[in-house]
């Protein structure tokens, strides 16, 4: 602010000294309007939405399109979320049902004890899975409409692999072993119409034979492919899944319990041809 002090003694007539209290008078004023307009602005800055409308009678339009924005993302999250929940559940479905149409005798919660303590339990549950992988025993006794991935004019193969130590001799009753821990991998394929057969060394004339002492894994592999159709009510094109599932015995513990899993791999892709009627 001007001191008056300072104003005055510069005016020595009496028309100069009120010109000089005249421009002291319009300083103050300046400077206390500034000020007020100042005070004005801040406090209009910290007011919230609903005080500024009251205050000035201005739309919120900002927070209006921000609340948009908010309502917009959350649609967004909650139909993503919604489907993401139904393609979750029609994978454990199909998990589930592949558990009971290739493992003898699953049940529902065995995934923690399911496993086989003799070498004719390991070859019954092989046989077993293949044997539901056929073309007759799949379509006949599956309530889905998973069908044999096409390789052309061929349908994929199921491909049985198993891994074992490259030498091993064990005598635990002389407490002597000789072992080389380099590890071979042994596969051949089945097709779905291809007669099979498994069992022991002795009987000769069988596909595959199981050495138990170098014996660490045997791996059931194929691939099946299904329609989620569920949706087409949603309004929604229906997606095609390629289910790759794979059983494994595990032996290597070698504790006389041979573990039996079975994992499924999905992938999901666009149909090639698809029509749904009436859409």
């Amino acid at each position: 602010m001007v001191n008056p002090e300072i104003v005055l003694s510069g005016c020595n007539s009496h028309e100069e000294e009120n010109r000089c209290s005249f421009n002291q008078h319009t300083s103050v004023s300046e400077e206390l309007l500034l000020e007020d307009q100042m005070r004005r602005k801040l406090k209009f800055f910290f007011m919230n939405p609903c005080e500024k409308f009251w205050a000035r009678g201005r739309k919120p339009w900002k927070l209006a399109i921000q609340i948009l924005k908010i309502i917009m993302v959350t649609i967004q999250l909650v139909l993503f979320g919604l489907s993401n929940q139904m393609v979750v559940a029609f994978k454990e479905e199909n998990t589930i049902a592949f558990k009971h149409l290739f493992l003898k005798g699953y049940m529902d919660r065995m995934d923690d004890t399911y496993a086989v303590y003799t070498q004719r339990d390991v070859y019954d549950q092989i046989i077993f899975a293949v044997n539901q992988y056929k073309v007759l025993q799949l379509a006949n006794i599956s309530v889905d409409h998973a069908a044999y991935e096409n390789k052309g004019t061929e349908q994929s193969a199921m491909a049985i692999c198993q891994r074992f130590y490259k030498q091993g001799t064990i005598c635990p009753g002389n407490d002597t072993f000789d072992i080389d821990p380099e590890i071979e991998t042994e596969c051949f394929f089945v097709e779905p119409d291809e007669p099979f057969h498994v069992g022991t060394r002795e009987e000769n004339k069988l596909n595959l034979t199981l050495d138990f002492h170098r014996l660490l894994t045997v791996e059931l592999q194929f691939k099946l492919k299904a329609h989620y159709l569920q949706t087409v009510r949603h309004h929604e094109l229906p997606d095609c899944y390629d289910f790759t599932l794979t059983i494994t015995f595990d032996n290597k513990a070698h504790s006389g319990r041979i573990k039996i899993s079975l994992d499924n791999d999905i992938a999901i892709r666009e149909c090639k041809d698809w029509h749904v009627s009436g859409s």
